[in-house]
């Protein structure tokens, strides 16, 4: 009797206070936020559906006539909170790496960093979606804070 009295209290207690059970769909995420920057008309934090790609986000954003897409690639899909940098063609940008675009051979050419390393950086931006920082670089294995000092120079997200 005593377990009943207990159960129709916290009933009472839960109606009177409004308290309501969470339904899994008003908990889902269905935008994603990213930046933009660079050679676009519209630079800056968009919205965008969930699983948009680069492509969708370069459509939003709007390029401009001087952007180089050339190392981007359109069907990469974008993760919440994303940074998309989009060069110049005539940007001394070109000389640097891009760590969110780069392919292996192209991260290759960096001081320190061998085909296996690479692959990490792949691996890494394709599990946790694009690099929000240079710094972020350090969660690679195989990359610590003095190989990022070496490479930091030659290298933009």
């Amino acid at each position: 009797m005593k377990p009943l009295l207990i159960f129709i209290v916290l009933l009472f207690t839960a109606g009177w206070a409004g308290i309501r059970p969470y339904h899994i769909y008003d908990l889902k995420k269905d935008t994603i936020r990213i930046t933009v920057n660079g050679e676009v008309e519209t630079p800056g934090e968009m919205e965008l559906p969930l699983y948009s790609s680069v492509g969708d986000a370069l459509k939003q954003a709007g390029l401009l006539d001087d952007a180089d897409t050339g190392a981007l690639n359109p069907q990469t899909i974008l993760k919440d909170h994303d940074v998309l940098n989009i060069p110049g063609k005539a940007d001394e940008v070109l000389s640097k790496v891009s760590i969110n675009t780069a392919s292996l051979e192209q991260l290759c050419i960096l001081p320190g960093i061998g085909k296996s390393t690479a692959q990490k950086i792949i691996d890494y931006r394709e599990t946790n979606g694009l690099f929000r920082s240079i710094d972020e670089l350090t969660n690679v294995k195989g990359i610590g804070p003095a190989k990022l000092e070496k490479i930091k120079a030659m290298i933009i997200l």
